[in-house]
Order: structure tokens, then C-alpha cells, then sequence
């Protein structure tokens, strides 16, 4: 029977979820705006949109006939065990889907940092991410041991109230530290102070997923003080619901959020275009001062083109070119050029200013 609580769920998680839906949808149009292939951190957020509708799903299935939003006290034994089922399948999906979010978006920055390799910052928040996910997901499934006193009258094997605490403050945790990771980086761009304050904001609405695991947290407690209670039978199904109502909101929120830096392609002059751009070119100079490139080969390889600089520095190029930084498309301060091969920086001469030899059509479009 469908309750007040109930078609909240339903309406709730269903509303998220079609707004992370579309939210990636729109990622992946933006990736082919500017290349014609996707990137390990795209088909991680792919990865998590499905965990995360199976979430959805699971909880909807519970609210229609699993008893979500019925005083569980009410309900038979039979529909008690399809409840507790149901419970248990759908934290499965909520783990695995915050943690494929979290690492799609540190694989995200790690490209965005760096020209040739991850950071090794990035590599210990992914190794702890990883950690992570692998430790609840364990952790979720021994909670109570054999599998079936999940659904069952069975003595616990794991003191579960405050594992589920631990994975709420531990995922909170994360979220913020990770939030946190682009601020340094910015802060060191050579950028308007509007700029700078543009990106950060882009970058900070992911502070609504944390609100969202902070609900998700208080609600956590308050099911693990339901369940040593004396009104367990009254007020445990109540607590349940308004979990997993939350549980469903952040998964889809962390996704939504995550996709929103993305979107730069598709916003020519926006200040998030103008900081990727910037990181890359910083990145760019770290990694590749100095050395020419090389022909990448392969038969998608177009002739070598010589990048003439004002200065004393030069090199090659082959494959596909782009500039970074040159508004014109030709030449600019601090400009980058990317070809097949990787990255050339001319940055040392005239205070970064290159020229590209327009005899040869190396000219790209930004």
C-alpha cells in the first residue's frame, strides 16, 4: 500500500535520478565536441549512472511492494523478510556507486593536473577510494553471518550500526578531501580573482553532495537508535525509508555535480575553459620543457610540421594539433601546442609568447 513516505521515495529518487541521467548525457556530448573518444573517467560515471538506477530501481521495487513507508511492525512475516532483502541488496549499489563517482572524478583531475602522468596525490586518494569500496563492500556482505540471517532472526556476527556509521563519516570525509584537492592549483593560476572565484564555485557545488551525506549520516544514526530501542516494530521501517531516500539523493547528486566541469566545450569563454586550459599548459610545460617531439606513427599520423618560436626554442609536431591559450588561434602568451605526439611549450621565449608557421596550416581552432 503506498504511503505518503513512500511516493516521496519514489518521486525523489526518480527526479535525481533523471537529472544525473541527463547531466551525463550531456558529458558525453561535450567529450565529442572537443575529441572523438571517451576517457576512463567517462565510462567511470557511466559505471556509476548504472549502480546508481539500480539503486533507484531497488528502492522503488521496495516502495511498491517490498513495504518501504509501512510502520514495519505492520507488515507479515513474509512481506518482513522481502523488506530486510531488499535492504540488503540495495547497499550494494549505493557503495560501489559513491566510490566509481569518486573515482571518476579524481581520474578527471589527474588528467586535468597533469600532461603525462597522475599527480601522486591523486594516485593515494585513488589507492584510498579503492581501499575503501573493497572494505564496505566486505564489510556489508559479513555483517551477519550465514547470509540469510540478513532477512532472518539470527545473532549477529558484526556489530553493524556502527559500520554503517563509519562508512557514512568515512565517505563524508573523502568527499570533502577530494573537494578540496583543485583549490591549491587554482590558487597558483595566473588568473583574475573573478576567474579564480568562477572556478572554484564550478568546482564547489559538489558541497551538495556532502549536505546530502550529512543527511544521509543523521539518518544513519538515527536508524542505528531505532534499532536497540523498544519501538524497533513501530519506528525502524520510518528510519529505513528516510535513509534510503538519501542514500538515492547522493548517489545521483554525486553524479550530477561530477559532470559539471565537463561542460566547458560546450561554453567557448567560460572561466572553467580558461582554467583547463591554463592547467594543461602549465602541465604541459612541466612535463615537455625543452624537448622536441617526436612522430607518434600509425597511419592516422599526418607529415611533420615545424612550430617556428620567436625565441630560441623550437620543435615538431605530428597527428592533430590544437592550441592552447592563443585566442586567435595562432599565437598567444603562454601558449601550448598538443599534437599526436604529446606537447611542445615555447614558453621561454618572450615571456611565453610562440608563433605557429601558418605556411604549413598548423592553426587549430581553441
Amino acid at each position: 500500500m503506498a504511503t505518503s513516505q513512500s511516493r516521496t521515495l519514489i518521486a525523489t529518487n526518480a527526479l535525481f535520478l533523471g537529472l544525473a541521467t541527463i547531466a551525463v548525457i550531456m558529458r558525453i556530448y561535450a567529450r565529442k565536441q572537443k575529441v572523438r573518444y571517451l576517457q576512463a573517467e567517462d565510462y567511470l560515471i557511466l559505471a556509476a549512472l548504472l549502480f546508481s538506477a539500480g539503486l533507484v530501481i531497488t528502492n522503488i521495487i521496495g516502495a511498491a511492494i517490498g513495504g518501504f513507508g509501512v510502520p514495519f511492525s505492520s507488515l507479515s512475516h513474509d512481506e518482513a523478510i522481502l523488506f530486510l532483502k531488499i535492504l540488503f541488496i540495495e547497499q550494494f549499489w549505493y557503495i560501489i556507486s559513491v566510490a566509481l563517482v569518486k573515482l571518476s572524478v579524481l581520474c578527471f583531475y589527474g588528467r586535468l593536473f597533469s600532461a603525462r602522468r597522475f599527480p601522486r596525490i591523486i594516485w593515494v586518494f585513488i589507492a584510498i577510494t579503492i581501499g575503501w569500496l573493497i572494505s564496505f563492500l566486505f564489510a556489508t556482505f559479513f555483517q551477519v553471518w550465514p547470509l540469510w540471517c540478513n532477512w532472518t532472526d539470527c545473532v549477529p556476527t558484526t556489530n553493524y550500526p556502527v559500520m554503517y556509521v563509519c562508512s557514512s563519516v568515512t565517505d563524508i570525509m573523502l568527499d570533502i578531501s577530494i573537494l578540496c584537492l583543485p583549490a591549491s592549483f587554482v590558487r597558483k593560476l595566473q588568473i583574475s580573482r573573478s576567474q579564480k572565484l568562477g572556478v572554484i564555485s564550478i568546482f564547489g557545488l559538489g558541497i551538495f553532495c556532502i549536505v546530502a551525506s550529512l543527511a544521509r549520516l543523521v539518518y544513519t544514526v538515527t536508524l542505528v537508535e531505532v534499532s536497540v530501542s523498544t519501538s524497533f516494530g513501530a519506528n525502524f521501517g520510518s528510519a529505513v525509508v528516510s535513509m534510503i531516500l538519501w542514500s538515492g539523493i547522493e548517489a545521483s547528486a554525486s553524479i550530477l555535480c561530477a559532470n559539471l566541469p565537463c561542460y566547458a566545450p560546450l561554453y567557448h569563454n567560460s572561466p572553467l575553459k580558461s582554467f583547463i586550459n591554463s592547467m594543461r599548459s602549465r602541465s604541459a610545460a612541466r612535463s615537455s620543457r625543452g624537448k622536441p617531439l617526436e612522430d607518434s606513427g600509425g597511419s592516422n599520423s599526418l607529415p611533420l610540421r615545424r612550430i617556428e618560436s620567436v625565441g630560441r626554442e623550437e620543435g615538431y609536431m605530428s597527428g592533430e594539433g590544437e592550441v592552447f591559450g592563443g585566442g586567435d588561434g595562432k599565437s598567444g602568451v603562454g601558449t601550448v601546442i598538443r599534437g599526436g605526439g604529446g606537447y611542445y611549450d615555447g614558453g621561454v621565449a618572450e615571456r611565453g609568447r610562440i608563433k605557429v608557421d601558418v605556411t604549413v596550416g598548423v592553426q587549430r581552432e581553441v
